[in-house]
């Protein structure tokens, strides 16, 4: 009996383990109940280019891996919800993840109760008197930056689409003993070689007008796709068949120089006052400005 048992037992504990969190009904009441759900810790010890905590780690030191707690997205949240809070008095879940959905997509595991902490957080991150309040809750915040399985398993499949628990998608065929190993399942997905993969945070959902919702992506498709181009985002950002993982922007200066072509013709000249009678040396400029790039510039 007690040999029987030991077979039956085995197996549903190795079912608990390998099952994140997120597929039961509980959802976190805190910050570190919601990274649990998310640990990515299996990850970063195969993946030290991506995530070791030294100067040239790729996502580590990325915009994207930084969707928290860049100061451009902290104040933009600030202004966001004191905005919201003086049309509405009250927030609710669905203002607040708005924002969220994309900068971290596990919110959806998060309990209403912790939402309303995260928008605390974010106010006192940007706008408290002392400093070292202000540093305490964007080292909290920090805790909810994009991860691993933002990409390879909420966001893998697309819009208004259920990805299966438990496992990692990835764009190519690649060895999976490291994933099985660490008790994931890997599922190969052509649709995170798409543009349309990238669509889901820089765009708004499909039934949404464009002409409602100007984006980059809708930059991308009417001023590059719509005049024949071909590349998608991943072969600009992520460097091609490199798949880097710093996913370039303009803070990159020499990414930002590939994607405009800048001309300057100055020559010497004499500007006339004629109001004054006085003649001032100056001079006249010719500016060529040519944007390469896929979208419009700026644009986010």
């Amino acid at each position: 009996m007690i040999i029987l048992l030991r077979h039956i037992i085995l197996p549903v504990l190795l079912i608990i383990f390998i099952t994140p969190v997120s597929v039961f009904s509980k959802k976190a009441d805190t910050i570190d109940e919601l990274i649990a759900m998310y640990d990515i810790t299996p990850c970063a010890e195969c993946h030290e280019d991506k995530h070791a905590e030294w100067k040239h780690a790729e996502w580590k030191t990325s915009t994207m891996g930084n969707s928290v707690i860049d100061p451009r997205v902290l104040r933009g949240w600030r202004t966001f919800i004191k905005l919201e809070l003086d049309q509405e008095e009250t927030l609710s879940r669905k203002d607040l993840t708005i924002c969220l959905n994309c900068h971290v997509p596990h919110i959806k595991d998060a309990s209403e109760k912790l939402i309303l902490q995260i928008a605390d957080l974010v106010i006192i991150s940007v706008e408290h008197s002392d400093s070292s309040k202000r540093e305490a809750a964007k080292k909290e915040l920090s805790k909810l930056n994009l991860n691993c399985l933002g990409c390879h398993n909420l966001k893998a499949t697309g819009f208004n689409t259920q990805p299966k628990p438990g496992v990692i998608y990835v764009p190519n065929d690649i060895n999976t003993d490291a994933h099985e190993e660490a008790g994931y399942e890997t599922i190969k997905s052509e649709f995170m070689k798409t543009s349309d993969f990238c669509a889901q945070c820089h765009h708004c959902p499909p039934e949404v007008p464009w002409e409602s919702c100007p984006t980059l992506y809708t930059t991308y498709i009417e001023d590059f796709i719509g005049k024949g181009r071909k590349e998608t985002c991943q072969e600009c950002h992520m460097m091609g068949e490199e798949k880097s993982h710093k996913f370039l922007g303009p803070e990159n200066s020499d990414f930002l120089k590939s994607a405009i072509t800048l001309t300057l013709d100055a020559r010497p000249t004499r500007y006339i006052d004629t109001y004054e009678g006085k003649m001032f040396p100056a001079l006249a400029l010719k500016i060529n400005l040519t944007n390469n790039a896929g979208h419009t510039i700026p644009h986010g």
